[in-house]
């Protein structure tokens, strides 16, 4: 039977976001819950790489909130082939409530290599304003585009 490794496109895929928090990180999935001490909104975001043990191979991720979910999928498809899925969320989490949720993995004639769930709160465009404001009075440009000149 031959090893599979994840390779460094499947590395890449499984980058997390420098703003976001790594909830999970192994094969299986994670049963959790977050909270927030003001109303915030979050993403909730899953990843997980396989590879096909069969024609047919599948592999599925899902985001389950409050009896919803949300999934993605890459297959079916020929035998040791790499599998790469996401899905992401967007959830209100009210202040000082937990939201509690689980994000898996569900294989199909599939081996699961890595998988993981992360989280990042989202900002209000008055934070994006406020960031906005400290760049200009440090001299820095608003907007990467700004400091493209206009022709």
């Amino acid at each position: 039977m031959a090893h599979f490794k994840i390779s460094d496109v499947d590395e890449k895929f499984l980058h997390t976001p420098q703003d976001a928090t790594l909830i999970f990180a192994g094969a299986s999935g994670t049963e959790t819950f977050i909270d927030r001490d003001r109303d915030t909104v979050v993403r909730i975001s899953i990843k997980s790489v396989g590879v096909a043990m069969a024609d047919g191979g599948a592999l599925q991720v899902c985001i389950e909130i409050d009896g919803q979910s949300a999934s993605g999928q890459d297959g079916p498809a020929e035998i040791e082939t790499q599998l790469r899925a996401s899905q992401g969320v967007q959830v209100l989490v009210k202040a000082g409530q937990r939201l509690a949720f689980k994000a898996y993995p569900k294989a199909t004639n599939a081996h699961v290599l890595r998988t993981i769930v992360w989280t990042a709160d989202m900002k209000s465009e008055a934070e994006h304003r406020e960031m906005d404001a400290r760049r200009s009075a440090n001299g820095a440009a608003a907007h990467p585009a700004a400091e493209q000149p206009v022709n």
